[in-house]
């Protein structure tokens, strides 16, 4: 070995004398550094060391797993027949490493004969137990049947997932063993091929299986709805759909290994995408979309094709039976008019639209049940779906149940009707629309107040108008110096001689009292409730005209102020 000094000197030497190519130079330099041994190669070697030991010790643990596996039977075998498949698949990783370790510090220009050899034994070895184990696992994996009790139906789910987990690792594993034996120049192109032989085999033999199961859901799922009650069904129906998932889920390390090998995965992560109702990261190619769009394209043109005419069919008829349900609500609905004002019945005016709307909207919802039932909808389910809503609608709105309530009250009990004035709750006016959970009030003054029908019902209602007939009640005053007798022939007159004032009930006109400044007389005419106000009105302006003709006076309140002079006294 030159010294790097004296090295260094040569080259100097070399560049002045033009006997020697720095290039050259250079590079015989890095030739011989890279033959020389690195401070990490003995820790890297200790490693591999290490690695053959836990080969070794991996191999006496399988065959202490197989003994005890030997020596037992039924379920507690096949426990440890599992055990097994992962000790298996231990050591094939660790020979997967070991080879990784031997080539890495190959490439970096050690001399590894002995560990290279050691290698290339280990993955022929291990390439025989990998198709080994594969074999027997798969050997051993069973679709569950669904006349299984639920509990054991799960438990053969799971065997068959780990199963399915333990061949798909066996199989990285075999594809990472035949790539390290192409890296020792072992010639790999049978293996390859076999390798692809057997996974487009299993590829075919899991979407055999994952279309088996998905019809399984189906058919559990129209069990579910035969018999809704059934709680075994339906729990067999959870358990299969989550498995369905998980074997879908399965599948995916699988088409992985198959992109690596070149194989075309586009068909099964269609299959795939069916399954789960679900694109994933690793579903998502522009192939399988593709592919997606063309068949849902075959599927609608199919579908038209072959169930369009009926689809049409169906909709005509639901159109039809909901046109006529329409028409006979609307004649219903004129019939039960004219027989409610042929009847002479005294309904208020919300009661009479209530029953209208009521009788109509009932014809409209057969007339819908019966399309929906002819368009193949089974209507008990969609009748509890309702039941349900109305429960839950029914809890969020109490206010809006508590109007309706008292809706029905006033209903029943007509305080009021449309037109009539009422006062209550603070507010009087003329009742212009009610509704079952809300009156429409127009006051005197022209103003809208919408009321919920609790408030009126909760409070005094007074109906102004409600009788045909009202009295009008009226005060006059005269002086304490006028005329009684004739003051009230005047009054008498003026009542009687008015044309809206009824004869019957005779009117009223009596002194009543002997106020402060004046004598009163009481006037209490009855009338019609709509002529009220202008026999008021009319006669408190003749009264008024008629004492200035007969020198009546109508006195007024008034004080007399005395004042007395202040008598001042001598002191």
């Amino acid at each position: 070995m030159i010294p790097k000094s004296l090295f260094s000197l040569l080259v100097i030497a070399a560049l002045f004398l033009g006997v020697a190519n720095p290039a050259a130079v250079f590079a015989e330099e890095g030739k011989n550094a890279a033959s020389a041994p690195t401070k990490e190669a003995p820790a890297k070697r200790a490693a591999l060391d290490e690695t053959l030991n836990k080969i070794e010790l991996q191999k006496a643990t399988i065959k202490s797993q197989e003994k005890r596996r030997d020596e037992n039977t039924g379920r507690a075998r096949d426990i440890l027949e599992g055990r097994l498949d992962k000790a298996n698949l231990e050591l094939l990783a660790q020979g997967i490493k070991y080879a990784s370790a031997v080539v890495e510090q190959q490439d970096e220009g050690a001399d590894l004969a002995r560990h290279r050899e050691q290698a290339m034994t280990i993955l022929d070895e291990q390439y025989r137990i990998a198709n080994s184990i594969i074999k027997s696992i798969r050997s051993r994996i069973k679709r569950p049947e669904l006349d299984l009790p639920a509990i054991q139906l799960s438990a053969a789910y799971i065997d068959l997932i780990d199963a399915q987990d333990s061949v798909n690792q066996a199989y990285e594993l075999l594809a990472k063993n035949i790539d390290l034996q192409g890296k020792f120049k072992v010639d790999t192109a049978q293996k390859g091929t076999a390798l692809k032989e057997i996974i487009e085999d299993l590829a075919v033999s899991r979407s055999i299986l994952l279309e088996i199961e998905l019809d399984n859901v189906g058919a559990l799922r129209e069990n579910t709805s035969l018999v809704p009650d059934d709680k075994e069904i339906k729990t067999k129906l959870t358990i299969s759909t989550k498995h369905l998932k998980q074997l879908a889920d399965n599948f995916m390390p699988l088409l992985a290994l198959m992109d690596n090998l070149t194989i075309d995965t586009a068909s099964y992560r269609q299959q795939i995408l069916n399954a789960t109702g679900t694109i994933s990261a690793d579903s998502a190619q522009v192939g399988l979309i593709t592919g997606l769009l063309v068949g849902w394209g075959k599927t609608t043109w199919n579908f038209l094709i072959e169930d369009g005419p009926d689809l049409l069919l169906k909709v005509l008829l639901f159109l039809l039976i909901v046109f006529v349900a329409h028409k006979l609500g609307n004649i219903f609905k004129k019939i039960v008019e004219k027989a409610i004002q042929s009847s002479q019945l005294q309904l208020s005016e919300l009661l009479r639209r209530m029953v209208l709307s009521i009788v109509r909207n009932i014809i409209l919802i057969i007339g819908l049940l019966i399309a929906l039932s002819q368009v193949g909808i089974s209507l008990g389910p969609l009748l509890a779906g309702f039941g349900i809503i109305g429960f839950v609608v029914g809890f969020a709105l109490q206010d809006s149940l508590s109007n309706f309530a008292s809706g029905l009250m006033i209903l029943m009990y007509r305080p009021y009707d449309v037109g009539d004035l009422i006062e209550s709750g603070g507010i009087s006016g003329r009742v212009s629309h009610m509704s079952i959970v809300n009156t429409t009030i127009l006051t005197l003054d022209n103003q809208t107040i919408v009321v919920p029908n609790s408030k009126i019902w909760g409070d005094v209602i007074k109906n102004v108008t409600a009788q045909t007939q009202r009295r009008v009640d009226m005060v006059f005053g005269i002086s304490y110096s006028d005329d009684v007798a004739k003051a009230e022939r005047v009054l008498e007159q003026i009542v009687t001689s008015h044309a809206k004032v009824l004869p019957e009930p005779k009117p009223l006109i009596k002194l009543h009292e002997l106020g402060e400044s004046s004598v009163n007389f009481i006037v209490k005419p009855w009338v019609n409730k709509d002529d009220y106000w202008e026999v008021y009105w009319d006669i408190t302006r003749a009264v008024k005209m008629k004492f200035d003709e007969e020198g009546l006076s109508i006195p007024f309140p008034q004080r007399d102020v005395h004042l007395y002079p202040q008598v001042k006294t001598e002191s």
